[in-house]
């Protein structure tokens, strides 16, 4: 699963992610990648199953962005 942050601006902003309010770093199952705008998360577990957010700061300051809802289904059989 792989969000992307188009976030903007001069100067050029520094980009980070939370997980329902809590910052996320790497993880073995969360990286990042083009200067931190796609959050990538492998394996997807039901634990994912949160609101993500992207956070843009520069020295102008910062904005949010909407949150992005994953829910993670299981397939029963």
């Amino acid at each position: 699963m792989t969000f992307t942050c188009n976030a903007r601006g001069n100067p050029v902003p520094a980009i980070s992610w939370t997980r329902n309010g809590s910052p996320l770093d790497n993880s073995s199952r969360i990286g990042f990648s083009d200067g931190k705008k796609k959050l990538t998360i492998t394996d997807v577990r039901r634990t994912d199953s949160e609101e993500y957010r992207c956070v843009a700061e520069n020295s102008v300051g910062n904005i949010t962005s909407n949150a992005a809802k994953l829910d993670v289904q299981r397939k029963y059989m």
